[in-house]
């Protein structure tokens, strides 16, 4: 059951929210945030699309080393999206039973395709 709310804890709340929101403001119109804020986003993405590549092919991450002929913990890193070149990438996906397709779109417009539809199928 929720219980109510005292006037003193309502106006903390609302103080709290709006700190937060000018600090989020402040923190958004820095120069350079957006576009730093884009580069993670891709790195994200492209880590997600890798991960559920080897989670559709039923593949442990042991499985997929020893496809690659690399350590368990190259596998892991390369999901993590640590320093991952287009090579490695189209391995780790071949290895997944994968191809790896690439695209490209004018800067500043949205992605209206997932990380999965990046993948093709081998």
């Amino acid at each position: 059951m929720k219980t109510k709310m005292t006037p003193e804890q309502q106006a903390t709340k609302a103080r709290l929210l709006a700190e937060t929101k000018a600090r989020h403001e402040e923190i958004q119109s820095k120069p350079g945030f957006w576009d730093q804020y884009a580069a993670w986003d891709r790195e994200y993405n492209a880590t997600v699309a890798m991960h559920r590549a080897r989670q559709e092919a039923k593949l442990s991450q042991a499985e997929v080393a020893r496809r690659m002929h690399v350590p368990r913990a190259s596998v892991y890193r390369i999901e993590r999206g640590q320093n991952v070149t287009i090579a490695t990438l189209t391995r780790y996906l071949r290895a997944c039973g994968f191809d790896l397709m690439l695209s490209y779109v004018p800067i500043g417009r949205k992605r209206k395709a997932s990380a999965h539809s990046a993948l093709a199928m081998a």
